[in-house]
């Protein structure tokens, strides 16, 4: 569908000053060259105020067609004499006066003149002569390299713009042919541009890329560019051939069919590849480059209209690129840097209907074009497309910048901004009438066409109706001066960008009140216009540029207004609109008509942005008037908002009386703990310590929890900062201001990298911490909380390894903290499965030694963790270096690290020689089961040995010795247990429990 409306995209109309009756013609960005019949070529410069001569010379041949690089500055013509088309293209045409009188230098392609003649392709034009095995059917340049393509019955060559050095110094332009492109299609036209190929038939469109096969990788296999395009020789020949005769004579076309990215392998056409040119680069490049098959689309005849199969082919194939602004390249020789290619856009029409394809990042099909009459040509422009009818000159709309503004940008889409989608529906601006036109071309901002009204238009229409062979003999034999066309060629220049988007934008007024879908459609119509000219580097290079982005800011609140306005399901897009306008939420409510309408006042599109742009924690504060502005609009639209809107940090300076009554009021119709929670904060902020104490106490601590998961905002700002509110539960319930910490984190409302700095932050203002290495212990309680309610492995072990560190820290150092910590040792053993129980034989090593200073609650906590199953012990050995051994603390932690990695032959050593009271325990606790024989191996043999050289003084020794043998006594068979005992030991002192040994048995 195309929308119809009536803009003027051109701002004058000139004739171009040619004085030969023109065939053909063609244009780049700033030059034109018009071919009359007799052979002669008028060059002209497009200007912005018409179209001035150059030069003027002569063709070898009457030109069929032809075509202009911007790089390399070049003309290249299909000519025809005597019956033989060649190949040529004209150089340095520049030189020529304007009378047409100069030397011409004639060669073959790849035979650059040499000495003596060093110097002279400066002086004098060149032709250049390319010889083709098969007559040129089409041919194109690329607009990024200058390269040169040709198109023929069934193949496409393509010749490289090269650089020659001569004798002297002075670069001379060649062309190098480098690849013959095979295709199992008769081509009608070809298109090239950086590696892209398209191809058109009667009925079938090709495009094909030519590419590195690096990049073509797949699942960590590299294709071969065999694999990338099939080489399919024996092909049906029905799928070759779109058109085809049955046994009856009957016209039998193949269904219509679409093929897209890797579906297009299956498009039944044959491509390969025929290097040429010198051969080590013939070498690299097939081992390098290959040919990827784009689109593939087949078409069957539009027999709705009352014209021949011949008047319904394919025609008017274009490449466009849309390059990376400021990437204009001034140069004109091919040695200059390339152009950065942003997007590629393949057009191509039947006589009724145009299509427009993405075919750079993705593959897609864009916009279809549905013209009212059967267009002669189409031209399209990164701004608009031009059709030309018999008597009209259609101009419409395009997506290339919707495309574009995607592939530039990564943050499109968002909602920090947003761009009209390239599938909205396209609309014809204006359709301007011309008699007889015949051909057009653009160039830059200006439209090139050929008119040629012919006189007796009035016979040759009843000739056509009376299909009478006689006539048509009769009229065909009388000559007359009157017959022969009047001609003009015009120059129509487009009106500038930012004048027709506010012509565009007058123009969609109309529609505001009766159709606010055109309405939007318009200004977005004037968006991608807009894009697009920031898009292009010539016209950002220009003085202009800063008027395009005022003209572009201006349209982003236009859109802003219509989303925010109008009910539309996309009243999201209100948001990056605004933002990308840069106005300020203070400029943008200052725009608004007065605020006493009522609700309905508000769209959801204006309730959305506003909701964000308060709730996005805006950096600079509102001013007193907007913010009352604010929370009167919630008063109006959404009550129930209003808690999130006065947590806001931007809505600091809003009136505290009027922010207490909606609360008041909103409490009385719909309580809840978030509203209580801001009550209190209202009133900390207002001084009013009674109204506080009343709000805190109206909800459970659970309850006030959730209102402050409800909105974080309540306790911090900017993710960091801390409120009025978390300052006063820090002095007053410092255990209600870790709980929310914990329920934010585990409702993932923020991350525990900024708990742990938000945190520090207070402790800092409140002149808890004076020195920055010390850890608050609110912070560590923090920690210790989340621990108890975390779930998630990776967290636990970071909070655990957290504990430990801060707590051989504080052991090591004798640190006590800076406040009563809230869970005891005791608490988190019960409530925490990560702190365990801890050994009895860790008692005995506490009570061994005294800690006047010391924090025992540290202590015991790590003692606690290290005795769990939680902690990777291995991660804690680093940190032991700061706790000797030669302490009970440090003994502690190091036998039971040692105790936890299995080392129990090491940590019993330890003990004998540190702490022997806790031998017997630990070998209680540890020496069980599997560990068992270590009672007798290794304890047993080390207590007879230490007792006999304590000479009996070390009665811990000796009773451990004593509870020792019991135990061996009653595990062991007797002959085992004399085995065990030593051969020079004191026999009564065994004899014992030998005895009970034996004892025990006999009984069993």
């Amino acid at each position: 569908m195309v929308r119809v409306y009536n803009c003027h995209p051109f701002s004058s109309q000139l004739i171009v000053p040619v004085q030969h009756q023109p065939d053909t013609f063609c244009c780049g960005r700033d030059a034109l060259f018009v071919i009359s019949a007799g052979c002669k070529i008028e060059a002209f410069t497009v200007t912005g105020a018409g179209c001035e001569p150059i030069c003027t010379f002569a063709s070898l041949g009457k030109v069929q067609k032809t075509t202009y690089s911007e790089i390399g500055d070049y003309l290249a013509t299909i000519e025809e004499k005597n019956k033989v088309f060649s190949l040529r293209a004209y150089l340095n045409w520049r030189k020529c006066p304007a009378q047409g009188k100069s030397r011409v230098g004639i060669r073959m392609v790849g035979h650059v003149l040499q000495a003596p003649f060093k110097g002279a392709p400066k002086d004098q034009m060149e032709i250049v002569e390319v010889p083709l095995s098969e007559p040129p059917v089409s041919i194109s340049c690329c607009p990024v390299k200058g390269d040169l393509v040709v198109g023929c019955h069934d193949k496409v060559v393509l010749f490289r713009l090269k650089e020659e050095m001569m004798d002297g110094g002075s670069p001379v332009l060649d062309f190098e042919r480098f690849l013959i492109v095979h295709v199992s299609l008769n081509l009608l036209e070809v298109a090239f541009c950086n590696g892209c190929l398209a191809m058109i038939t009667d009925l079938e469109v090709l495009v094909l890329k030519l590419e590195h096969v690096q990049k073509m990788e797949s699942n960590g296999q590299q294709k071969t560019p065999q694999e990338a395009v099939p080489v399919t020789k024996d092909i049906c020949k029905g799928e070759a051939a779109t058109l085809s005769y049955g046994q009856d004579e009957f016209v039998l076309f193949q269904s219509p069919l679409e093929l897209l990215g890797e579906d297009t392998s299956g498009s039944g056409v044959s491509v390969s590849l025929e290097w040429t040119g010198v051969e080590d680069l013939t070498t690299e490049m097939q081992n390098s480059l290959c040919l990827r098959q784009l689109l593939y689309r087949r078409f069957a005849p539009d027999l709705s209209h009352v014209y021949s199969v011949e008047e319904t082919s394919l025609h008017s194939l274009q490449l466009l690129p849309m390059y990376s602004t400021g990437d204009l390249e001034s140069e004109s020789h091919p040695g200059g840097k390339e152009k950065q290619i942003l997007s590629l856009f393949c057009f191509f029409s039947l006589p009724h209907v145009g299509y427009l394809y993405a075919v750079g990042n993705m593959v897609q099909q864009l916009s279809i074009y549905n013209y009212p009459e059967k267009a002669k040509q189409a031209v399209l422009s990164p701004q608009f497309l031009h059709v030309i009818t018999r008597n009209n000159l259609q101009c419409y709309t395009v997506r290339c910048s919707a495309v574009a503004a995607r592939d530039k940008d990564p943050e499109m889409d968002t909602n920090n901004k947003a761009c009209p989608p390239f599938f909205m529906p396209v609309c014809a601006l204006r359709m301007q009438l011309f008699i007889g036109l015949r051909a057009a071309c653009h160039s830059r901002n200006n439209l090139i066409l050929l008119a040629k009204a012919e006189v007796h238009v009035q016979a040759r229409h009843n000739e056509s109706k009376k299909g009478s062979p006689q006539n048509v003999r009769a009229i065909t034999k009388t000559p007359s001066v009157t017959s022969e066309p009047a001609w003009n060629l015009y120059c129509l220049q487009m009106i500038p960008t930012v004048q027709l988007c506010k012509e565009m934008v007058d123009y969609s007024k109309r529609y505001k009140d009766c159709s606010p879908q055109s309405y939007v459609h318009l200004l977005s119509e004037a968006h991608l216009m807009l894009k697009a000219a920031l898009l292009d580097p010539d016209r950002c290079n220009q003085t202009d540029a800063e008027e395009l982005l005022s003209a572009f800011k201006e349209n982003c609140t236009q859109l802003g207004d219509c989303f925010s306005q109008f009910e539309m399901d996309d009243f999201h897009l209100t948001l990056p609109y605004y933002k990308m306008s840069g106005m300020s939420l203070s400029e943008l409510i200052s725009r608004r008509p007065s605020w006493e309408n009522g609700p309905q006042k508000f769209g959801n599109g204006f309730m959305y942005y506003l909701k964000h742009s308060v709730y996005e924690e805006i950096e600079e504060p509102l001013s007193a008037d907007t913010a009352n502005q604010v929370l009167h609009i919630f008063k109006l639209a959404e009550p129930t908002q209003i808690p999130h809107v006065l947590c806001s940090p931007c809505m600091r300076n809003v009136c505290l009386r009027t922010a207490w009554d909606h609360l008041e009021r909103l409490a009385a119709i719909s309580p809840s703990a978030l509203v209580t929670l801001t009550k209190a904060t209202v009133a900390l902020r207002i001084e009013d310590p009674q109204k506080y104490q009343m709000a805190m106490e109206r909800y459970t601590e659970l309850r006030l929890v959730f209102g402050f998961v409800a909105e974080p905002n309540l306790l911090r700002h900017h993710g960091i900062v801390a409120t009025e509110l978390s300052r006063e539960l820090q002095r007053t319930q410092p255990g209600l201001l870790v709980a929310a910490f914990v329920a934010l984190l585990e409702s993932n409302k923020m991350k525990l990298e900024e708990a742990d700095l938000f945190f520090k932050t207070l402790c800092e203002q409140d002149g808890a911490e004076e020195n920055e290495e010390e850890t608050p212990q609110l912070l560590v309680d923090f920690w210790e909380a989340m621990l108890i309610a975390c779930t998630k492995e990776a967290v636990i072990q970071v909070l655990l390894l957290k504990l430990v560190s801060l707590y051989i820290q504080r052991t090591a150092r004798k640190l006590q903290p800076d406040r009563t910590p809230l869970k005891t040792v005791e608490e988190l053993i019960n409530s925490c499965g990560h702190f365990g129980t801890i050994f009895p034989w860790i008692h005995i090593i506490n009570a061994s030694g005294s800690h006047p200073q010391g924090p025992l609650q540290d202590l015991q906590k790590l003692q606690s963790i290290l005795c769990g199953s939680s902690i990777n012990v291995k991660s804690v050995l680093p940190l032991l270096h700061q706790l000797p051994e030669d302490a009970s603390p440090g003994l502690s932690i190091h036998v039971l690290c040692g105790t936890r990695l299995g080392e129990c032959e090491r940590v019993t050593e330890q003990l004998l020689d540190r702490c022997p009271e806790a031998v017997l325990s630990f070998a209680k606790c540890e020496m069980q089961q599997e560990k068992q024989p270590l009672w007798w191996k290794k304890l047993l043999p080390e207590l007879c040995r230490r007792t006999r050289g304590a000479g009996g003084e070390n009665r811990i020794l000796v009773s451990s010795l004593r509870e020792t043998l019991a135990v061996v006594a009653t595990t062991l068979q007797p002959l085992d247990f004399l085995s065990m005992l030593p051969d020079d030991g004191v026999a009564p002192f065994f004899l014992p429990h030998l005895l009970q040994c034996s004892r025990k048995n006999s009984i069993t």
